[in-house]
């Protein structure tokens, strides 16, 4: 298994987060996702995790606008920093 990407691992805290502050478990939010708990785990860890993965995980959360808009932010900066580097 591969370190996390800093991307990575910062959409699984707020994953983990979205989770924790909606009273979810994590058994939940997979079965609604339609996903297993162990693909939210690697999710959640950090792990390379498929966009279908990730949107159905926030789909299943309701995450709201503005979060959607951070974590694409956040995935633009990781990909300028990786052109950069």
């Amino acid at each position: 298994m591969t370190d996390p990407t800093p991307f990575n691992r910062l959409l699984g805290e707020r994953v983990r987060r979205m989770i924790v502050s909606r009273g979810r478990t994590q058994e939940s939010v997979a079965i609604e996702a339609g996903i297993s708990t162990s693909t939210l785990s690697f999710l959640i860890r950090g792990q390379n995790s498929t966009i279908n993965t990730v949107l159905s995980v926030l789909a299943a959360l309701k995450a709201p606008p503005e979060v959607m808009a951070a974590i694409y932010a956040d995935f633009v900066e990781h990909w300028k920093e990786r052109a950069d580097g």
